[in-house]
Parts: C-alpha cells; sequence; structure tokens
C-alpha cells in the first residue's frame, strides 16, 4: 500500500462550493464518475493509488442517506475505468493515478475515470473486445476480467505494465511537442525575416535618396558649365546663373544693410549713454550748468561787441547767483521736511489732547453724580470751561514745543526775508 494513508483523500461532488468544504487536504483533485455524477478526489499525490481512491469513493458514498446508497461491497469488489475516446480500460489497484493523469498530457479532457464493480468492467471489456474467435488460450486469461488478472500476476509484472503503459504516454507526448516547436520557430523565423526584410528596405530608400541629390548636383554642374553653350538647354542654364547671381547680390547687400544697421544703433545707444553720464554728472555737480550758461552768454557777448571783463564780471555774478539759489533752495526743503513732521505731531497730541478732555468729562460726571440731577446746565458749562482752558494750555505747550523742534532763529526770520527767498533759483536760464 501507499505510505500516505487513506485519510488523506476527501471526497465531493463536483458543483459543490469549495467555501462550504473548510478542511480540504493538501493536494492535486481528481475527477471520477460515480453512479453517473462526477465527484472530485481532494488530496491526491504522487503516492496516491486507485485502491485507495476507491476505498474514498466508498467511504464518501456511505455518508449518504440510505435511498441513495445504490453501491454495496468491499472496496475490493471495485475497480477504476479509464475511459479515453470511446476506448477503455481497467486500472490495477497499484497504479498511480496521479502520475497515469499527468502522463496524458493534453489528453486529459477526453480522460475520463469511472468507478465500477470488477464484474461490470469485465462485461464492458468483453462486449468491445475485437479479438478473434479462435484465440481460446488468450480469452480463457480475461474470463475473470482484467482487473482479477492483473491480480493474480506478480508484483514485479504488475510494475513492468505500468511503466510501459506509463513509457507510451510519454511517448505520444514528446510526439505531439516537437510539431508545436517547429510551429513556433516557424514563426520566429518569420518575424525575424520581415525584421531583416524591413531594415534593407529603409538602406535602399536612404541610397536611392543620396543618388538623387548626387544626380541633382552633377546637373547643376553641367548646367553651369560654359562647354554647354552650343546646347539648346544653354538659355534656361543661363536665365538659372542670372538668378543666382541675383541672389548673391541680394543676400550680399542685405547682410551688408545689417551690418550698417547694427552699427548705426551701436553709435545710437553710446551716445545716449554718453548724453545720460553728462546729465547726471551736472545735476550732481551742479556747476556746470552755469559754465553752459556762461558759455551761451560769451556766444551771445562776442555776436554784441562786448568785453572780455564784462563776461568775466557778469559770469562771476551769475555763478554768485546760482551758489545762492541752490543754498536757498536746499534750506527750504529742509523747512518743508520740518514743518511736515511739526504738522504730523500737532496732530497727534491734539487728538492725545481730545482724549484727556473726555476722560476728564467723564471723571468729572463719575465723581459728582448729584450735579447731573440737580444742576445739570451748570455742570455741563464748567465741564466746558475746563476743556477749553485744558485746550489753551496744550496749544501753547504745543506751540513751544515746535519752536523749540524746529530750531528756527532770527537770522533764518531774516533770511526768509531775503529778495531770493521766494524766487526759485534760475537752473536753466539764459542770461
Amino acid at each position: 500500500m501507499a505510505p500516505f494513508g487513506r485519510n488523506f483523500l476527501k471526497a465531493r461532488l463536483r458543483n459543490r462550493s469549495e467555501s462550504k468544504d473548510k478542511a480540504l487536504p493538501a493536494g492535486e483533485e481528481i475527477q471520477v464518475w460515480v453512479c453517473q455524477e462526477e465527484k472530485v478526489v481532494c488530496g491526491v499525490s504522487k503516492h496516491t493509488t486507485c485502491a485507495d481512491v476507491v476505498q474514498a469513493l466508498l467511504e464518501d458514498h456511505k455518508t449518504a442517506t440510505e435511498d441513495k446508497r445504490s453501491l454495496h461491497g468491499e472496496p475490493k469488489e471495485y475497480c477504476l475505468l479509464e475511459r479515453w475516446k470511446g476506448f477503455e480500460r481497467a486500472l490495477p489497484p497499484l497504479t498511480r493515478i496521479l502520475r497515469l493523469w499527468n502522463a496524458w498530457g493534453d489528453e486529459k479532457p477526453f480522460v475520463q475515470f469511472v468507478l465500477l464493480k470488477t464484474s461490470e468492467s469485465v462485461t464492458l471489456c468483453t462486449k468491445r473486445s475485437s479479438k478473434p474467435k479462435g484465440a481460446l488460450s488468450k480469452s480463457k486469461r480475461w474470463e475473470q476480467g482484467p482487473a482479477q488478472y492483473v491480480k493474480l500476476l506478480p508484483v514485479d509484472r504488475q510494475k513492468r505494465m505500468v511503466k510501459k503503459a506509463f513509457r507510451k504516454l510519454e511517448k505520444i507526448r514528446k510526439e505531439k511537442t516537437p510539431t508545436q516547436d517547429r510551429d513556433e520557430g516557424g514563426i520566429s523565423s518569420l518575424v525575424q525575416l520581415i525584421i531583416a526584410q524591413d531594415h534593407t528596405i529603409q538602406q535602399q530608400i536612404h541610397r536611392m535618396r543620396e543618388l538623387d541629390l548626387e544626380i541633382e548636383r552633377i546637373e547643376w554642374e553641367l548646367s553651369a558649365s560654359p562647354d554647354q553653350e552650343g546646347s539648346p538647354h544653354w538659355s534656361v542654364s543661363d536665365r538659372m546663373g542670372d538668378q543666382l547671381q541675383e541672389y548673391l547680390y541680394s543676400t550680399d547687400g542685405i547682410e551688408q544693410l545689417e551690418t550698417q544697421l547694427m552699427k548705426h544703433r551701436d553709435l545710437i545707444e553710446k551716445l545716449s549713454c554718453d548724453i545720460d553720464s553728462e546729465i547726471k554728472s551736472r545735476c550732481v555737480t551742479g556747476t556746470q550748468e552755469p559754465q553752459g550758461a556762461a558759455a551761451c552768454v560769451d556766444f551771445d557777448a562776442g555776436d554784441a561787441g562786448c568785453d572780455d571783463a564784462e563776461l568775466e564780471g557778469l559770469r562771476r555774478d551769475l555763478e554768485r547767483s546760482m551758489r545762492q539759489g541752490l543754498a536757498l533752495q536746499a534750506q527750504v526743503t529742509e523747512l518743508e521736511k520740518e514743518l511736515n513732521e511739526n504738522e504730523g505731531v500737532l496732530s497727534s497730541k491734539s487728538q492725545q489732547c481730545e482724549h484727556l478732555a473726555v476722560q476728564l468729562s467723564y471723571l468729572c460726571t463719575a465723581d459728582s453724580p448729584a450735579c447731573t440731577f440737580s444742576d445739570g446746565p451748570s455742570c455741563q458749562a464748567r465741564g466746558c470751561s475746563v476743556q477749553n482752558k485744558l485746550g489753551q494750555i496744550l496749544s501753547q505747550a504745543d506751540a513751544a514745543d515746535t519752536d523749540s523742534d524746529t530750531g528756527i532763529s532770527s537770522t533764518h526770520s531774516q533770511d526768509s526775508l531775503s529778495p531770493y527767498g521766494d524766487i526759485p533759483p534760475p537752473l536753466d536760464t539764459d542770461v
């Protein structure tokens, strides 16, 4: 018997869901027909024999109800029948069922295993036997049936028979595989041939393009050569040469214009930079503009016939007036800044004064609640007078602060009365 016991096998109906069988043994599955029902034997291993499968099927059949039981007897009275495309044979009890099943290969869909009694298998085999009637010696051997005949044989011969059957099945499978390999090899060779042909076609197309370009170049050289004057195509080549020369001349002229345009642009940028730098330097120093004005005066005076001494005096006066105007303008800007700062401080202090007045009135009303009921108008007048006094005090303090902050002296007040105070500095005037 097999080293793995029969407890590892379990049979179930084929249409039964596997979720109901929670504890299925590990292994392969084989379908067996029992009483016109297809059952699945689970847990089949390489050591499982046909006798183990028969016993597992009979034990599963015993679990059914009495009405559904149709198989009675010992496991020795049953055997597995192998069917393949109309051919049948009884399997020996020691046959390794999984090895036999795997040996069929691609023919598995056409193979069926059926559980039958040995007597029924004998009748089926005798009905389908095609041996001559004269072979009595061999028919007598099969009178007891193939299963019993195999049982009567020694174990070594049974093993040899099983090995011979496996060798035949392996030979059949090997005969089928080369054809498949041949087909696959043919397909791969066709694919490689198509790829190679595509590569050669691409190379030929590239070569044809190169030849076309070379032909065009040779034709153009022949048409441009002076040896073809007597040919009828000389007029066409002459026109093409003239057009080519015109095109070259036009391209050269365009390039020259572009270069000249770039030079003019560079000169314009340079002049603009020089003008900007000159303007900035004059604005910073403040002394070159009077020189320009003096130059204008010099030019006008030269035209009018003035002397050099008068021009020098006018130049000095103009420079002095320009300096004074610039100084006055700087003072005016500083005074405007200080005035703006003082106005901001004054506005902030006025806001603080209003806030303090409101708080003071609120405190007065809170300290004398009886005043609000008895002497309402007098209290209001008193609060208004207090606010007025506080405002006068704060205004005087602000005036003193502004005088101290600004720091305006009598000299500044006298300077403000100078004739140059209201006149802006003549920066761009001509004398």
